[in-house]
């Protein structure tokens, strides 16, 4: 081990003797080539073409950044696929929520309605042979209650179904705008 670390000291000590005479070299080098006008151009033909190589690396580099940021990422793809999929399934879901039931009607609350009104107009007509009847009086009061109530519920279940829908379609209408966006970049990358 102790052979290695004398060996890493020296190698350091001639690096750092090698460094200092590579600079003192190139100095006195550079001292000669300004000393005429030949050395003089040479040294200022060389920084030219120095420069232009690396301007032309660095063109390149730039070349290269450009055309990686034109490609479309994975995630672009991605995010279409997703979009167009979410659309689908509030499209779905907006169908569903627009669309007549498909279980017994007679368990829904507008049957219910339905019966309510029709027992009222059943109670109408059996008053209609008794001039007063507090018994029909009371049970048409209790219907009209009743329907009033369902009413009520089924006008506010219909109000959030067609703001759910609503919301839906708004929400569908951003996605198609941001689908058209990504579609358009895709195609502008496809095109570049």
């Amino acid at each position: 081990m102790q052979i290695f670390a004398e060996h890493n000291t020296a190698m350091h000590a001639l690096s750092s003797l090698a460094t200092d005479d590579v600079e003192t070299e190139y100095r006195a080098i550079e001292g000669t080539l300004l000393e005429t006008a030949r050395g003089r151009w040479f040294l200022a033909e060389h920084g030219r073409r120095a420069r232009r190589l690396d301007s032309a690396l660095l063109e390149d580099a730039i070349r290269r950044l450009q055309g990686s940021l034109r490609e479309p990422p994975a995630l672009l793809g991605q995010l279409k696929a997703e979009i167009e999929a979410v659309k689908a399934q509030m499209a779905e879901t907006r169908g569903a929520l627009l669309a007549r039931p498909t279980v017994d009607e007679s368990t829904l609350p507008t049957h219910a309605m339905l019966k309510a009104a029709e027992d009222i107009h059943d109670i109408a007509w059996s008053l209609q042979a008794n001039p007063f009847d507090p018994k029909g009086c009371e049970q048409i009061a209790r219907s009209a209650g009743k329907l009033y109530a369902m009413s009520q519920s089924q006008a506010a279940q219909s109000n959030r179904v067609v703001a759910a829908a609503e919301a839906l379609e708004t929400s569908a209408n951003k996605l198609e705008g941001i689908l058209e966006s990504i579609l358009h970049e895709l195609q502008v990358d496809e095109d570049a």
